[in-house]
């Protein structure tokens, strides 16, 4: 039986797309081994993919956890140990480990007395190729078919929601990268706000003509609360219906990842920005209008080029957005 050994320390959507090798090395060898060194953020997720027998969360302020992890690690005899976030932390903590092969994904930093002395083999994670190229490289270097599309719910259960999802519908994700002061400082903000959250309403059901289901992220953000707290009214527990277009407008409250997950399976159609969740609406081939940032245009296709059913706008003031989105054609 081989045993893999994949890091990836950083964030939901790069281990998403991290199951192409996962699934790559499956196809091949189903009695293998894989197991994931992971962040803490990323822990949680990824522990519900029964693919994956066990997790090392890479905390570099415990020093116990990582002295324990270390021993587990050499421990269990590795054959293949693969650097995929290309993180300094991840490079320098695997120097410590043993594993038959080592191999690492980089993009900046590329240390190459390190590289030359304690790794087989480097690949260069560059923006010039597509992410999905990059990672074909490594798949077709370890002998392995590269798959189709990134197919990652093999033995996926979902949680229920507390309201019935039986038709279809448009599903906008107002998450954190919406407003501002939450992401990125040199991301374009739109200015979303309780009082012209109905002109991005209006162009959503004017250009998909179906029901409206609205979530968002975990964290706690004003601008959003005011917004639900100016347009919809509690139905029960964690449903709230919209105040001017009843149940064709829901606003589903926390909700955690896996439930967001069976909200972009049931939905015909996706307004977000792009993320983890446009790489979960490609797996199920949902259409995807999915904001970028005009200046990092380069990134967005680097990461989305291989989705068939994506359309990028880019984030702009709210009637800009609004006009972009009516004119995306699938």
């Amino acid at each position: 039986m081989l045993k893999f050994l994949i890091f990836r320390t950083d964030r939901i959507g790069d281990f998403i797309f991290s199951r192409m090798l996962t699934e790559s090395i499956k196809l091949k060898y189903p009695n293998s081994r894989i197991d994931f060194v992971c962040s803490e953020y990323n822990s949680k997720y990824i522990k519900n993919f029964k693919d994956i027998k066990k997790i090392y969360v890479l905390d570099k302020y415990n020093l116990t956890m990582l002295t324990k992890n270390l021993i587990q690690i050499n421990k269990s005899n590795y054959d293949y140990l693969i650097i995929l976030d290309g993180k300094r932390r991840s490079i320098f903590y695997s120097i410590l480990m043993k594993a038959k092969k080592k191999f690492v994904i980089l993009k900046d930093f590329r240390p190459s007395l390190t590289l030359k002395l304690f790794f087989d083999k480097y690949f260069v994670n560059s923006e010039a190729n597509s992410q999905f190229n990059n990672f074909s490289v490594i798949i077709n270097y370890l002998n392995l078919k590269v798959p189709e599309k990134i197919n990652y719910y093999n033995d996926y259960k979902f949680k229920n929601l507390n309201e019935k999802l039986n038709t279809k519908f448009t599903l906008l994700h107002l998450d954190e990268k919406w407003f501002e002061g939450f992401y990125h400082n040199d991301y374009q903000y739109m200015s979303l706000n309780f009082k012209n959250f109905d002109l991005l309403i209006n162009s959503i059901f004017n250009k998909f003509k179906k029901r409206i289901i609205l979530t968002t992220g975990n964290i706690e953000i004003a601008d959003f609360n005011k917004i639900i707290k100016a347009n919809f009214y509690k139905k029960r527990k964690n449903i709230f219906y919209s105040n001017k277009y009843k149940d064709n407008l829901i606003y589903i409250e926390q909700t955690s990842f896996r439930d967001l997950e069976k909200i972009v399976k049931k939905s015909s159609s996706i307004v977000c920005c792009e993320g983890a969740i446009s790489h979960v609406s490609n797996a199920f081939n949902i259409k995807t209008i999915a904001l970028i940032n005009k200046i990092s245009l380069k990134t967005a296709i680097y990461w989305t080029k291989h989705m068939t059913n994506i359309r990028l706008v880019y984030r702009d003031n709210i009637k800009s957005i609004c006009s972009q989105i009516s004119n995306v054609k699938f």
